[in-house]
């Protein structure tokens, strides 16, 4: 199988950095580790990619079929003397120790933590060449299905989630007319080229000289502020998500005061699988697209709303594939190159777009509640990827059982420590205020009660 550029964009910017991601589940209750490595092992080789490597024929990557004893990384380790710090560091650890070797290696590896009072984490990490947002919580969902089989003595399905047309970008746009595909090249050379008549703001940090320390902090965010946050959205006729983008512009006026400039840029993840003609909701592969787009940040409230409420509903309406040309020249271009290039060439790149330092995800809601490991309770989630290039500090938002949860990956050099002090504590303090504007303009007209309804 050929790898499709959405893999490539990872091989690509892999010269730069460690290109990983990491799902973790907490689990509460006893659980039996060899039944574990054998429901890992039965979910693992259920997934085409995962039972590849990565090789280079000519100018193209393909995957190549690892040999049938190729092992599964699975390592246990005892933490239960860890402090909750000592123990996130681990698992940070655990994520940026070594790039994977795509050449001679599956490309996710896992750890089962013994974190005490029989409260265990199970741990993916995976290389984003194989993996998207998505990835890691679908395997979870088969690994926790096929453990909880062979607990209790039932059939396991061993069927493998083989996709036919795993290029979802190119499917959908054969569909469309000619004259539109053309239109949306010529978008996306427009939008490549094209750079904003304003200066973009960031993080005002030093500059690192050396590489990154990457840290992580993941906490639940007031029971209170989830309902608010849908009550506001709905009062703006926009999207929670919005909200987040907002508050990330307002806690970066916050962090630079005085100094903040004109302009921000979103960089954010989009998922393909919506387009797919096939059903690739438990396909482990990469279907997600990087995006970008600068805002003017000098309107008002209402206005910053609208903008990046209209440019997102057009990334899902299709817009999304001015994005997905723009990287195919890239990826194209790296290809082309001469070894010796290829990391100067994808610092350029990197450097030319990334030029704000944040990045935000929402990965959406993880529903655990309808199984379990056995007899053991899923009773927590996270997930959190690598923030490369000249990134300082990431957010990702999931709603798990109910609870909003926002995991922080961060240069360490760049925050004063605590980070919960310095950025979690601020931010949450931004979306309150979001949501407290439109709670008074609400009770002005006396919409309060039956907003609380909706919520």
């Amino acid at each position: 199988m050929k790898l499709t550029h959405l893999n490539m964009n990872y091989i690509l910017w892999g010269k730069l950095m460690n290109s990983h991601s990491a799902e973790i589940i907490q689990i509460s209750g006893d659980i039996n580790f060899e039944r574990l490595q054998q429901a890992i092992n039965i979910a693992v080789n259920k997934q085409p990619v995962l039972k590849c490597c990565i090789k280079r024929k000519w100018l193209r990557y393909y995957w190549h079929p690892l040999p049938e004893n190729t092992p599964i990384a699975i390592e246990r380790c005892d933490y239960s003397e860890l402090t909750d710090d000592e123990l996130k560091a681990k698992i940070a650890s655990h994520t940026w120790c070594r790039q994977a070797d795509y050449q001679t290696e599956r490309l996710v590896r896992f750890y089962l933590i013994d974190a005490g009072n029989k409260v265990s984490y199970l741990q993916s990490v995976s290389h984003h060449a194989a993996a998207d947002a998505q990835s890691g919580f679908i395997l979870f969902k088969d690994i926790a299905a096929i453990y909880t089989a062979l607990t209790h003595g039932t059939p396991v399905d061993k069927t493998e989630r083989r996709v036919n047309n795993r290029d979802v970008g190119r499917v959908y746009l054969n569909k469309l007319p000619f004259t539109e595909r053309v239109r949306i090249f010529c978008r996306g050379i427009k939008a490549f080229l094209t750079k904003p008549g304003f200066a973009v703001s960031s993080l005002d940090v030093a500059e690192p000289k050396t590489d990154a320390m990457r840290s992580i902090y993941t906490d639940a965010l007031p029971d209170e502020l989830l309902p608010k946050l849908k009550a506001t959205a709905k009062h703006y006729n926009t999207s929670v998500h919005v909200l987040f983008v907002l508050a990330m512009i307002k806690f970066k006026q916050q962090f630079n005061p005085g100094t903040d400039k004109a302009g921000f840029q979103l960089l954010d993840v989009l998922t393909l699988r919506q387009f797919s003609d096939e059903d690739v909701s438990m396909s482990y592969d990469a279907y997600s697209i990087n995006h970008f787009k600068d805002f003017y940040t000098n309107k008002s409230d209402e206005q910053l709303i609208a903008d990046i409420t209209a440019y997102i509903t057009g990334l899902k309406a299709g817009k999304i594939f001015e994005d997905w040309y723009q990287q195919k020249i890239w990826v194209g271009a790296f290809l082309l190159l001469p070894q010796w290039l290829k990391a100067k060439y994808v610092a350029k790149v990197l450097d030319d777009k990334l030029r704000s330092n944040m990045l935000i995800s929402n990965l959406g809601v993880f529903n655990f509640n309808s199984y379990a490991f056995g007899e053991a309770d899923v009773t927590d989630f996270f997930s959190f990827p690598n923030v490369g290039g000249p990134l300082r500090l990431g957010l990702f938002f999931c709603t798990f059982k109910g609870r909003l949860k926002l995991t922080l990956v961060y240069d360490a050099r760049c925050f004063e420590h605590p980070v919960k002090h310095s950025v979690m504590e601020p931010f949450v303090q931004v979306l309150h205020a979001i949501c407290r504007v439109s709670a008074d303009t609400e009770s002005a007209v006396g919409y309060g009660s039956e907003l609380e309804k909706i919520a």
